[in-house]
């Protein structure tokens, strides 16, 4: 059966598009209503699509990502390169077609704000239930790349269906939840800052575990799958501050703070690959027009102070095998394509620990050089590992494509990054502004060095990820909670001293035998 793409009202179709033989048509709708998205649940799979990459979108945008199975960001064009795989003539097609994809897509006209989610629904071939997708990782949610694979029956990179018995009352409270979530990205972040620097003011050790805490409540809220605005502010604010509170007086040494540390990154790591939807559509979540799940920025930015304590603590109190150790976790964790990586993420955290560990070393220039090449040693390993893996990546397109790949990504930077940031300076200059004098306080405040090392750490890292990441102002919010963590960080204890490590380091001299 020929593949068609149509530009009609419901119950009309007006295209089709080539190779003959592909085994599903794609219609194209302006409007599906209650009545006819019912019917199509009955009849197939449903689900909700974002229709394009960015902040804006339009029908020729969308129409263009559509016929080539691939999308480029808004703030570059919205338009990619290359042939549609999918070609358009004249067929009537639905609604009474056995084998279809029908998709909603936004109006015709200039770009409009890419917030909104539109309804599509795939008819035969065994599809029922709800549309999943390896892009989305969000049952229900697909994108608009979905659907070429899908109509060419390719196996790889296509839509597929998951069994719900209310489908359509899932996807109404889905689409409710990501509105609800999208539309408080920067209250969360401001909630999570403001109370860590309330704590800070406060001279309270609550301060140290309000990340850990607000990154804890983020999984909860997502758990609950609250839709309401303001019962997701509520719920939010009141886990993270009973949480800092209450994890404080369960964290009153180095070592249990460790432990917490620890168990936020085992805690998302689990989530990122068993359910990523429960950090996806949170308050801390990606947004959903530029990535669907995984790492996103705010999550990214805030976990930079809770490793590099969490590094600090382990190399005072269990060595450099504790300090390679929790490295390596958080590395892990922030570069790993099957747990959604960051990849300005994974280069600031890189160069944060690399300083911080040569710092900590007190060995100079020699380690410094040594720590950042094992660092990009292991992000490169990382990152080689996913890319040899099929299905999406979020950086294959700088990785994937040798040097040109990263040429193009530091062209791009311009458009995507510090325009934005420019042109959005009512809100970032004032975030820069107190980013600075919240480090700058903190490093006056802070008396141990090795407190001050990790603040300097911090510092790099952090405008190492405002250079290449997207979301400046997210990053510059998460930054100023980051600081005001650290202010109240002071390493103490004595190393642990555990059999083991003790048997490693004795001299030979202690376990060679006697020749007497």
């Amino acid at each position: 059966m020929s593949v068609g793409v149509a530009l009609a009202a419901p119950g009309r179709a007006a295209a089709r598009t080539s190779p003959p033989g592909a085994p599903f048509t794609v219609v194209i709708l302006d409007r599906i209503d209650d009545a006819t998205f019912a019917t199509l649940a009955r009849r197939g799979a449903v689900g909700l699509i974002r229709p394009g990459y960015g902040p804006t979108t339009n029908r020729r945008r969308a129409l263009a990502e559509l016929v080539r199975g691939a999308e480029v960001n808004a703030r570059l064009g919205g338009v990619p390169e290359g042939k549609p795989v999918i070609n358009t003539n004249k067929l009537a097609a639905f609604p009474n077609c056995r084998r279809c994809i029908v998709v909603q897509l936004p109006p015709r006209g200039k770009p409009v704000a890419n917030h909104r989610l539109y309804r599509i629904a795939v008819i035969g071939l065994g599809f029922h239930g709800l549309l999943t997708s390896s892009t989305t990782r969000i049952a229900g949610l697909v994108s608009i790349v979905d659907i070429a694979p899908t109509a060419l029956g390719r196996p790889r990179g296509g839509m597929s269906s998951t069994p719900s018995s209310a489908a359509v009352a899932h996807l109404d409270r889905l689409g409710s939840q990501i509105h609800g979530e999208e539309r408080l990205k920067y209250a969360g972040l401001f909630i999570a800052a403001g109370l860590v620097i309330l704590l800070a003011l406060l001279g309270w050790s609550a301060a140290r575990t309000a990340i850990p805490a607000a990154l804890l409540a983020n999984l909860a809220v997502g758990a609950l799958h609250i839709a309401n605005e303001v019962a997701i502010v509520a719920a939010f604010t009141a886990l993270s501050v009973v949480g800092a509170l209450w994890l404080a007086r369960v964290c009153r040494n180095d070592l249990t703070l460790l432990g917490l540390i620890v168990f936020v990154l085992l805690a998302y790591l689990l989530v990122f690959a068993q359910r990523p939807e429960l950090a996806a559509v949170t308050p801390l979540g990606p947004d959903q027009n530029l990535r669907f799940w995984g790492i996103g920025d705010q999550i990214a930015t805030l976990l930079f102070a809770p490793l590099l304590i969490g590094a600090v603590i382990a190399r005072q109190r269990l060595g450099w095998i504790g300090f390679f150790a929790i490295s390596l976790l958080g590395l892990f964790v922030m570069t790993d394509n099957r747990l959604g990586a960051n990849g300005g993420g994974a280069i600031g955290l890189g160069l944060a620990l690399a300083i911080l560990g040569a710092r900590l070393s007190r060995r100079g220039w020699l380690a410094l050089a040594g720590a950042v090449t094992a660092s990009a040693a292991i992000v490169l390993a990382i990152v080689q590992h996913g890319l040899a893996a099929p299905g999406p990546n979020h950086l294959r397109s700088a990785f994937g494509s040798g040097v040109g790949g990263f040429f193009d990504v530091a062209a791009h930077r311009v458009p995507l990054v510090y325009a934005p940031a420019v042109h959005e300076w009512p809100l970032t200059l004032p975030l820069a502004l107190l980013l600075i004098a919240s480090g700058v306080l903190a490093f006056r405040v802070t008396r141990a060095r090795a407190a001050r090392d990790l603040l300097i750490a911090l510092a790099a890292g952090l405008i190492a990820s405002l250079l290449i990441n997207d979301a400046t102002g997210f990053m510059l919010t998460a930054g100023i909670a980051c600081a005001s963590a650290v202010a109240r960080f002071t390493p103490t204890g004595a190393r642990v001293r555990l059999p083991v490590l003790s048997r490693l380091r004795a001299s030979p001299a202690a376990t060679e035998p006697s020749r007497r």
